[in-house]
């Protein structure tokens, strides 16, 4: 138990942390580097631009963290697949792990708006906090995990171009259609090369193996099912884009 306290720690105060970025911190700078665009919006527009630096913040952190460890961290790299303490990943399956229980709350007590259905949305915070936890806990499998954390890359995109939405900068616009294409790249990687390709067939092969059930119970039960609700959920997404991405060149459609 002393081992994983400290992991646990940290998701506290990331937990926590994530109230002051959400009601200081992503104020600040949305004062400091847009204050005329923040200032024109509405009261409830307004909390929704800040919930949405929030998770830039945040994402911005964890997801870049994640691909360096996947790409210069050859200890990981070369580790036994099943078993292997990853301290690197381990804090950032903490951090968020703390910022999406964090989110999950201030979406649940503020007005509910999120990019997603309120019921998606749900649904993708419980089922990342349940996995985050797991790999925080047991030290097992951190390549995988760790390819799951990289997948905020994309979304760092994702909340700049929500941003760029509410702020009302045209679809047409050269920093909306230049940020639409990076989107549309880091998502093609992130999220369907390394998670598709890199993580979930050879995780699939391990499922097939009598050493995979020798892991604890919750690892078996995650990574069984965490593997197919993000592959599932990430292609589906991947297809609304493309559908996008091809219906209006790089301004995605009617909705932009």
């Amino acid at each position: 138990m002393a081992s994983i306290f400290h992991y646990l720690v940290v998701a506290l105060c990331s937990f926590l942390g994530y109230f002051v970025v959400y009601s200081k911190l992503a104020p600040l700078l949305l004062k400091t580097l847009v204050f005329r665009l923040y200032s024109s919006l509405d009261k409830s527009r307004q909390v929704y631009v800040t919930y949405l630096t929030a998770s830039l913040i945040y994402t911005s952190v964890v997801g870049p963290c994640a691909l360096l460890v996947h790409h210069f961290d050859q200890d990981l790299a070369k580790s036994a697949v099943l078993r292997y303490d990853s301290p690197a990943v381990r804090y950032m399956s903490a951090i968020l792990l703390g910022y999406t229980a964090g989110e999950t709350v201030k979406t649940l007590a503020v007005d509910g708006r999120t990019d997603l259905s309120l019921s998606e949305s749900l649904v993708h915070h419980v089922v990342t906090c349940c996995a985050t936890l797991v790999t925080c806990v047991y030290p097992c499998l951190p390549v995988y995990a760790n390819l799951v954390l990289a997948t905020e890359c994309s979304t760092i995109w994702l909340n700049i171009r929500l941003l760029l939405k509410e702020f009302g900068i045209p679809k047409s616009s050269a920093i909306n259609r230049f940020n639409n294409l990076v989107f549309f790249l880091v998502f093609s990687y992130v999220r369907v090369w390394l998670l598709v390709i890199r993580m979930y067939i050879p995780l699939t092969s391990l499922l097939l193996t009598k050493e995979f059930y020798a892991l604890e119970a919750p690892v078996v039960v995650t990574f069984a099912f965490c593997s197919q609700f993000f592959v599932f959920i990430n292609l589906t997404w991947y297809r609304r884009l493309c559908r996008r991405f091809r219906s209006n060149d790089l301004g995605y459609g009617k909705d932009g």
